[in-house]
């Protein structure tokens, strides 16, 4: 036997099987990138449509809050992925008070009526004080301001039940009392800035 011819012979197909092998892997990990880029593709086009949404939402709230706006009675931002609907206590609750008032409503029946547009989007409420105590004669009613700024947001929370597609399943309310500050407590102004109310308008809901 020529030993030369066969190790020659040998070597050229174990040479060939590492070829086929090597397209093998190769078409493998081409199919796997294309499946990467196909599922980017769709995610990027997810994002952009709800951007777009957003966008719509945040013209929509313009548009129908635009006299609140001028009065300085409420702001609207986007921010962290939500829309943002921030309005001063001043504008929808009495000093140490939980009811709405007139105005108050009225404010929660402009926001709602964009907001029902919307039945995709959760919706929190979120209650913030200033860093003043509560004041003795509510001292019976709220053990601080975390329990002020809750109850405040729950008011709202179920002024806006009864409104239409206010299903519980996209409503919350939380009370962050005086830990979330936007401006300087230490003055008349700043604090009456941190008192408000934030209405956060999710992304879609599952």
């Amino acid at each position: 036997m020529d030993w030369k011819k066969f190790i020659g012979f040998a070597s050229l197909i174990i040479l060939l099987m590492g070829c086929a092998s090597n397209k093998t892997f190769i078409a493998q990990k081409d199919q796997e990138i294309a499946q990467l880029k196909k599922q980017l593709a769709e995610k990027e086009s997810a994002a952009t449509d709800q951007q777009k949404k957003s966008d719509q939402l945040t013209a929509d709230l313009n548009k129908q809050l635009a006299d609140l706006k001028q009065k300085e009675q409420v702001w609207i931002a986007e921010k962290e992925g939500m829309t943002a609907i921030t309005l001063p206590n001043a504008v929808l609750f009495a000093t140490g008070s939980v009811k709405l008032t007139p105005d108050g409503k009225k404010a929660i029946d402009e926001i709602w009526k964009v907001l029902s547009k919307y039945p995709d989007r959760k919706v929190q409420i979120q209650g913030h004080t200033d860093n003043i105590p509560i004041a003795k004669k509510f001292e019976g009613k709220y053990k601080s301001n975390w329990e002020l700024s809750s109850a405040r947001a729950h008011t709202i929370l179920h002024y806006v039940m009864a409104k239409p597609r206010a299903k519980p399943k996209r409503l919350a309310a939380v009370g962050y009392g005086e830990f979330q500050p936007i401006a300087d407590n230490t003055t008349k102004l700043g604090r009456a800035k941190n008192r408000r109310v934030v209405i956060a308008v999710m992304g879609k809901s599952s």
